[in-house]
């Protein structure tokens, strides 16, 4: 299950180096290129992640020209010493105007194969103030392929996990995780976990011909490569030569039966090509001597299949538009009728609004007349108002002339009639309009009897 092959998914870095934050995703075959000018940052970065997070070493997280390199094949343990130029703390903590004075970051991988799933990862404290700088190495191995896998190394602030607090925030993972506080126990652990070695010092030569192999010296003409190659060679297993010469054996006859097989395919594609030839030179001949009046007609009738295939295009299409037509006509008379009724509807409408107005006008005229006689009749109400005032007032002069004229004189009327009877009895009347109207009766008969005495004794005489 070790043996299967890990492709690199993702690179992360979380308050490390010069970076709060940085997720880098891998090519699907697992490469990562870095594209840039010089001193933009590429070694730095690359020196984040390789070599100390393939053998858990610290002491020389970069590409700066190695040393003894006869003597890397007799490494055989993890280097984790400080005395190089550029160290771990100068890669978490960074340099140049920049660098931190206290801090606490993550730099970690995500690898994958068919079965597996793998993180590994270093977390570290440092403090240029104080001797005990706090490490811990970090492997995460899931079985499942199909959900991702993924570690807790910051807060919700974006703030960096202690030891303690990433122990605890990454609890859910179980024994799938496991953390280390020392690089011996993480190199051990991945060396035969992970990278399916049977001993340490496998994995620690090999990091350190890769290590050689990535450095400087090399591309500038500095260094002799046959170290490195014996070193490299030196940092594997080898293989029996029996097993080779059986591997090489199978090898040459697969190679064999592969050339046969594309011999017999060129001599097949061959022998079609050849068939096909000699079919078309026969149908020539056939159809010079033979089929010309056939393929005439032939043509012909290809010629008139064509021409009936569009004209049935075109009768399909002309029936197409026929149905929209249809049914555009359709709705056109749908609407044309719903038009007619509302233009029906209008005119009725029309009408009675016609009668409207007429009887409109007609009530404006009668209101308009209604509004004079109102007036006139405030008018009459007003003059009847002061007429009624003015026989209030002539009443009250008519009871004062009762008073002070009428009634002296109506007593000495009554005195003078004394003998009179009819007079008498005009004058006893009480209402003052029934006196006046029999002393005017009274007044005129005696008027009219005067005339008659007259009248005789002119006669008489």
């Amino acid at each position: 299950m070790q043996q299967e092959h890990l492709s690199p998914l993702s690179f992360h870095l979380r308050n490390f180096n010069k970076y709060q934050a940085l997720d880098m995703v891998a090519a699907k075959n697992g490469n990562l290129t870095l594209i840039g000018e010089n001193a933009a940052g590429k070694t730095t970065l690359a020196n984040c992640f390789f070599p100390m997070l393939i053998d858990g070493s610290i002491a020389t997280p970069s590409f700066n020209p190695a040393k003894g390199t006869d003597r890397v094949d007799r490494t055989t343990g993890p280097r984790n010493s400080s005395r190089d130029t550029r160290t771990f703390n100068s890669m978490l903590l960074g340099w140049g105007p920049g660098a931190m004075k206290v801090r606490t970051g993550y730099s970690y991988l995500q690898l994958q194969s068919s079965r597996r799933q793998v993180i590994l990862g270093i977390g570290a404290h440092r403090n240029v103030s104080e001797k005990r700088q706090p490490t811990w190495w970090f492997v995460v191995i899931s079985t499942d392929t199909t959900t991702p896998v993924n570690v807790v190394v910051t807060d919700e602030s974006g703030h960096s996990l202690e030891y303690a607090e990433f122990v605890t925030a990454n609890e859910a993972l179980g024994e799938k995780l496991q953390v280390f506080k020392t690089a011996d126990a993480y190199h051990s652990f991945v060396a035969r976990q992970v990278y399916g070695f049977s001993s340490d010092a496998e994995l620690t030569k090999l990091a350190s011909v890769y290590r050689l192999l990535a450095s400087p010296i090399l591309t500038a003409g500095n260094a002799r490569f046959t170290p490195i190659r014996e070193a490299l060679k030196n940092a594997q297993e080898g293989i029996d030569a029996q097993i080779i010469n059986d591997v090489a054996s199978a090898q040459r006859e697969v190679n064999r039966t592969n050339g046969s097989l594309q011999r017999i395919k060129r001599a097949q594609e061959r022998l079609r090509k050849m068939k096909k030839e000699i079919f078309w030179r026969n149908l020539n001949r056939i159809n010079e001597r033979m089929l010309q009046d056939y393929s005439q007609m032939q043509h012909d009738y290809k010629e008139q299949q064509v021409k009936c295939e569009r004209a049935n295009q075109r009768i399909a299409k002309l029936e197409k538009q026929l149905d929209l037509l249809q049914g555009n006509l359709e709705q056109t008379a749908a609407t044309l009728k719903r038009l007619q009724q509302e233009k029906a509807n209008q005119a009725s409408i029309a009408e009675h609004r016609r009668h409207y107005e007429e009887r409109q006008a007609d009530l404006e005229r009668r209101l308009k007349q209604y509004r004079s006689q109102q007036q006139r009749v405030e008018e009459l109400e007003d003059q009847a108002t002061a007429v009624a005032e003015r026989l209030a007032a002539l009443s009250v002069q008519q009871q004062e002339l009762n008073e002070q004229q009428v009634r002296p004189l109506l007593t000495d009327l009554a005195t003078r009639a004394t003998g009179l009877t009819e007079l008498t009895n005009v004058v006893a009347e009480v209402d003052p309009a029934v006196l006046v109207k029999q002393l005017a009766t009274y007044v005129r008969d005696q008027q009219q009897a005067n005339v008659i005495k007259m009248m005789n004794v002119l006669n008489s005489m």
